[in-house]
């Protein structure tokens, strides 16, 4: 989590270049266009991954950051907030950019490119690592728990086939953390 005023503008330029490189160019376009496969969400089976990886990010979140689960029900039930001193604005766009423009376009930056390589067990396995190798940097307050992060998710667009239910799971992860976090 980070609570800075440039972070968001400069998440918009990063991502705002991504949708007009997508727009631009027809093969990305479509490779884009397939991944969004929400016919998954009619599936019991995605329900369930999303739930096993909710609780896998949150199980390697005790483990990185060396949390009991007594520790983390006094973080969930504390009444401190870290935007007690936030104007409405940087409150908003705080949870804007983390529940929307994260989730949505950090997917789209990381799991669907490799979405070329997904029946490709070898190239899969590789490209994966480095997606989540660079989710992990760009994750810099917490890369280790951004590179298990990455995996989890590059598994769930690997067994769905779809950006979707990922999408889901960050945004699920992103809200938990909101609160784990005491940001609200």
């Amino acid at each position: 989590m980070r609570i800075q005023n440039f972070s968001l503008f400069w998440e918009m330029i990063i991502y705002g270049t991504l949708v007009c490189l997508i727009c631009i160019f027809p093969k990305p376009r479509q490779l884009y266009k397939k991944s969004f496969d929400f016919s998954v969400l009619k599936k019991f089976q995605t329900y369930l991954l999303i739930l096993i990886a909710f609780f896998t990010i949150f199980t390697a979140n005790l483990i990185i950051f060396k949390r009991s689960l007594s520790s983390t029900l006094n973080l969930l039930t504390s009444s401190y907030s870290q935007t007690m001193l936030l104007s409405d604005f940087e409150l908003v766009t705080l949870v804007v950019g983390i529940l929307i423009i994260g989730p949505v376009f950090e997917e789209l930056l990381f799991r669907v490119p490799i979405s070329i390589w997904i029946n490709r067990r070898f190239y899969f396995l590789a490209v994966l690592l480095i997606s989540s190798i660079l989710f992990g940097i760009m994750h810099s307050e917490y890369p280790v728990f951004g590179f298990v992060l990455g995996i989890v998710l590059g598994g769930v667009f690997k067994l769905t086939k779809s950006v979707v239910p990922v999408m889901l799971v960050h945004f699920l992860w992103n809200i938990f953390a909101l609160f784990y976090y005491n940001y609200i």
